[in-house]
């Protein structure tokens, strides 16, 4: 039965955001509101892109190659968007130089942009620091969580797993399958 309110909740999404790539035909300019990106191996299998379990990973078994992407919260004020950014390793880097430069991601103003203007073109990001006040930004989500959610990852199962070719390594628990539950299924099962 749902919970039905007159009042608008302050955070209507939970742990979703929505997930935005540099786009091929303009910049995209936004604030980091994560004090650091996460990343790991991912494949592009099934026409996304997915974790890289090494453990069980249909994808390595076929032999798919591995890219290596970051993912941070950022946010647009001019649309006033919070949402997940995506790169790669090699675009990520002006983050990491930022974030040694000042010891945290959050505030970085940044704007990236994909060279030659093509939809696969190499991603050059350029980080500054921002005027904006970190108490102004929205607060900073649960990367892995959020990261979960848009992969369907079972949530309660999601932990750090050391690391992956030099990499922090995000694993879902084996018990759970990856997806999420499907709601008809509680049905059939209990009428």
């Amino acid at each position: 039965m749902p919970n039905w309110t007159t009042d608008i909740p302050q955070d209507p999404r939970g742990h979703a955001l929505p997930l935005l790539r540099t786009p091929a035909a303009r910049p995209l300019a936004a604030i980091v509101t994560s004090n650091d990106l996460v990343g790991c191996d991912t494949h592009f299998w099934g026409g996304h892109t997915v974790p890289c379990d090494a453990d069980d990973c249909d994808a390595c078994q076929h032999g798919a190659a591995y890219r290596w992407h970051a993912y941070l919260s950022a946010y647009n004020p001019d649309d006033q968007l919070h949402f997940i950014f995506e790169c790669t390793a090699n675009a990520a880097e002006a983050f990491a130089k930022y974030r040694v430069e000042h010891g945290s991601l959050r505030c970085c103003s940044f704007t990236a942009y994909r060279w030659r203007k093509t939809r696969n073109g190499r991603v050059i990001i350029r980080c500054e620091r921002s005027g904006v006040p970190p108490a102004a930004l929205p607060k900073a989500p649960d990367l892995t969580e959020v990261m979960a959610v848009i992969w369907r990852l079972p949530l309660p199962n999601v932990f750090q797993a050391g690391t992956q070719r030099g990499h922090p390594r995000i694993h879902a628990d084996p018990d759970g399958n990856g997806e999420s539950p499907d709601p008809r299924d509680y049905v059939k099962s209990n009428p």
